[in-house]
């Protein structure tokens, strides 16, 4: 296998376990948890994406629009991130 492909497989793998953590800790600890460390893994998907080559981590778009757009979603996660566990008030 090559390094490139061997590369795609474990960034494949990192993703999909990265998704899993979140699913996991917003289901066992609460979804506060979960939205902040979703938007800890955008936020680091944004850095990733803006720095390793084209080649391990192939995009759909360019890589200006992923680093932005991935960014933005975190931002907007971790700004939302504290009304996880809001309640709505009976009666509403």
């Amino acid at each position: 296998m090559t390094s490139a492909r061997l590369l795609r497989s474990t960034t494949f793998a990192v993703v999909v376990a990265a998704i899993v953590l979140v699913c996991l800790l917003a289901f066992l600890v609460d979804a506060r948890t979960g939205v902040t460390a979703l938007a800890a893994f955008l936020a680091l998907g944004a850095v990733l994406r803006a720095v390793v080559p084209e080649s391990v981590l192939p995009g759909a778009r360019s890589r200006a629009f992923d680093v932005v757009f991935l960014l933005a979603l975190a931002v907007a996660l971790g700004y939302l991130s504290p009304w996880g566990n809001a309640t709505v008030p009976p009666g509403s």
